[in-house]
């Protein structure tokens, strides 16, 4: 019984570190992106910048909880729940971005 507690413990940080990751690369290629076209949030229009920086944001609060479910000494349980958290934020971010984007141009 203790062995398959220390398994699920060993595969959901595998888990966690994998989407950390993955999810540290993707930021870094849109941030690094968006750095060298010389493009930021500030030229948006006042009224969509706010839906924008929410994004980033989130996206930073996402990174930030798939980098806690890496910390060792959690149970599976938690390493579940602060990915699944992470994971859903890192999907809500750009979708408010890019909707800012969107609106902006359209504005």
């Amino acid at each position: 019984m203790g062995d398959e507690l220390v398994d699920d413990v060993v595969r959901a940080e595998r888990k966690a570190v994998v989407l950390f990751a993955a999810a540290v690369v993707a930021a870094a290629v849109v941030v690094a992106g968006i750095t060298i076209a010389g493009w930021g949030g500030g030229t948006l229009d006042n009224r969509i910048e706010p839906l924008f920086w929410a994004g980033a944001i989130l996206g930073g609060l996402a990174l930030a909880l798939l980098g806690l479910a890496t910390l060792p000494r959690r149970s599976a349980a938690i390493i579940t729940a602060l990915s699944r958290a992470g994971i859903l934020l890192f999907l809500i971010a750009p979708t408010l971005c890019i909707v800012a984007i969107f609106v902006d141009y359209w504005i």
